[in-house]
């Protein structure tokens, strides 16, 4: 299963000032899986220890943070040597030994030539929590398939080769646009959680099979998540991140028109209101990567981030899939397009995606523009101006607002995605994608 962090990890082994890796991202987004899979190919061996397995390999760290003794007794732990000018060192779910996790700089100071790289679940709340030494180690953040991904793990045509780079002039083949649209209604189901499309992949010949077995799995997983509340985030906290993160698809699911509208604090708990109250499980969904927040600009003028107050935002769920899932939506319903409202929020939550995996490693904040009574799905800066980015569903793609935002801004390019083939209007300055081409709308 190819995923585009591999092309990162393979820049970070080659660089000349590495320093010990932290890969970042929710849980079960693929990261041991992309880990091994990549050292397996760059190192002549690869050395794995994962923490909450095997807890008693914490002891080797706990007694001080000499990296050569850790290097000596892992070694004889995992009943092999280590090479530390050629092998790989994984250390697997770090947020079960905090000694671990703090002797990364010790390893980046004694022992730079040895390549170690850490990952573990909930490492955006921990290390945004926690005392960590700046400086002495590189983040690479990692999430749930793209649809890319998606398409080239699933899809025997190779239709991924047919896809053009992002270009203004670039074109797809019609019969190359139908079978993206039918990939992508499944996309819309089966999400980008590595377990949910390799079931997918497994079961394909019985569509219907295949789409069970992959809600199942999907309930399993929403489960999971709230279990880590509970067990990382103490009683309260738990009962409040809990309660906001169920909260995301039934505001998603409560709007009346084809834009998301921004989150309202006092629809998640009756009583509980202020920004104060819901400020930390905010940032705690956020830094799990369980949640995705797409700020509110007032104006389109640039710095963007200067036009938004912390308390107006949308919140999207990290997987199309798990949305399908947490609100019970029927795949059927999906893959026929016959479930109504929900088809503009489905869509808008999944630009929201692809958006952020476009640029997953530079973490750029998402952006709407909202003002006086218009408001566009997404805004974006380029070449020193901000951009709208509109979001349609289905083919129908009459949009006031997007007219609005180009009349008074006069943006250089507006962007269109919908359902609609891919299509530049030079004339207009107006860039139509198909849903599929979601990502080109960072890219450009």
């Amino acid at each position: 299963m190819y995923r585009k962090i591999q092309e990162d990890l393979e820049s970070w082994r080659s660089s000349p000032n590495r320093k010990p890796l932290v890969i970042k991202g929710a849980r079960q987004v693929g990261k041991t899986y992309a880990l091994k899979m990549w050292g397996q190919a760059a190192f002549p061996r690869v050395h794995y220890v994962n923490f909450e397995k095997t807890p008693q390999v914490a002891t080797i760290f706990a007694q001080d943070l000499d990296v050569h003794r850790i290097v000596r007794d892992l070694g004889f732990w995992l009943k092999s040597s280590i090479d530390i000018n050629h092998d790989l060192l994984i250390l697997d779910e770090i947020q079960a030994a905090p000694k671990a996790l703090t002797g990364l700089k010790y390893f980046c100071e004694d022992l730079p030539q040895f390549a170690v790289c850490a990952a573990g679940s909930l490492l955006g709340v921990i290390l945004s929590e926690e005392s960590f030494p700046v400086g002495k180690v590189t983040f690479l953040h990692m999430y749930p398939l793209s649809f890319l991904e998606f398409i080239m793990a699933v899809d025997d045509r190779e239709t991924h080769k047919w896809l053009p780079q992002p270009a203004l002039t670039a074109k797809v083949p019609d019969i190359v646009h139908d079978h993206l649209w039918q990939l992508l209604k499944i996309y819309y189901v089966v999400g980008g959680m590595p377990e949910s499309v390799s079931i997918y992949q497994q079961l394909r010949t019985d569509l219907f099979a295949a789409l069970a077995q992959v809600r199942a799995t999907q309930q399993d997983l929403l489960q999971t998540y709230e279990n880590d509340f509970a067990k990382h985030a103490g009683k309260l906290n738990a009962i409040h991140i809990q309660a906001m993160y169920r909260s995301i698809p039934s505001q998603l699911a409560a709007g009346h028109d084809d834009s998301v509208q921004r989150f309202k604090f006092g629809d998640v708990m009756p009583g509980k209101r202020g920004f104060a109250t819901w400020e930390r499980p905010l940032h705690w969904l956020i830094n799990a990567g369980l949640a995705l927040q797409v700020k509110i600009a007032n104006s389109a003028q640039l710095p963007l981030e200067h036009y938004c107050k912390s308390n107006s935002f949308k919140l999207f769920m990290n997987d199309v899939g798990l949305l399908g899932c947490a609100q019970h939506l029927d795949a059927q319903a999906i893959m026929s397009q016959d479930y109504g409202l929900a088809k503009g929020y489905f869509a808008e939550n999944f630009v929201a995606q692809e958006m952020r995996a476009a640029h997953a490693q530079r973490q750029w904040p998402l952006y709407a523009w909202s003002e006086r009574s218009a408001e566009v799905e997404f805004a974006r800066p380029l070449l020193g101006r901000v951009i709208p980015v509109e979001v349609k569903a289905g083919h129908r793609t009459q949009a006031k607002s997007l007219v609005q935002f180009r009349k008074q801004y006069d943006p250089p390019l507006s962007i269109k995605i919908s359902a609609r083939p891919l299509h530049y209007d030079s004339a207009e300055r107006l860039l139509h994608l198909p849903l599929y081409l979601a990502a080109w709308s960072a890219l450009l």
